[in-house]
């Protein structure tokens, strides 16, 4: 996890419709599946599965509940989970942060969903 001098900023939740939440989850989970070594099909199982996709699965929710502003009920759906269960990943998710590889690989998924999501930004200035 060499990924090192990736800076993010803070900035304000993103407003989105239901077709749009999906579509950020999926890109999301997209994102986090080559970061993290996950399948896709990993990730979108119904089941728990091994412990490394279940981590890369609490890191996609993380990311669309934290970074994106998205309310744990929508990135449940998103995700076919639970409410609970997304504030649970996300506690796992923050525990983690206290590794700083981890909080690295994090920052970097971070600044490259900002980089996402202002490419769309710039469009629609157009």
């Amino acid at each position: 996890m060499a990924m090192q001098g990736c800076e993010t900023r803070q900035r304000a939740g993103v407003e989105t419709g239901a077709g749009a939440d999906d579509s950020v989850c999926r890109f999301i989970e997209t994102l986090v599946s080559g970061a993290l070594g996950a399948s896709l099909a990993e990730l979108r199982d119904r089941n728990r599965g091994c412990a490394s996709a279940a981590f890369a699965r609490q890191t996609a929710m993380y990311l669309a509940h934290v970074h994106f502003g998205l309310s744990l009920s929508r990135v449940g759906r998103n995700f076919g989970r639970d409410r609970t269960t997304v504030a649970h990943a996300c506690a796992c998710v923050e525990d983690s942060r206290d590794d700083a590889n981890f909080d690295r690989v994090l920052a970097c998924l971070e600044a490259a969903l900002d980089c996402w999501q202002q490419g769309f930004m710039a469009l629609g200035a157009r």
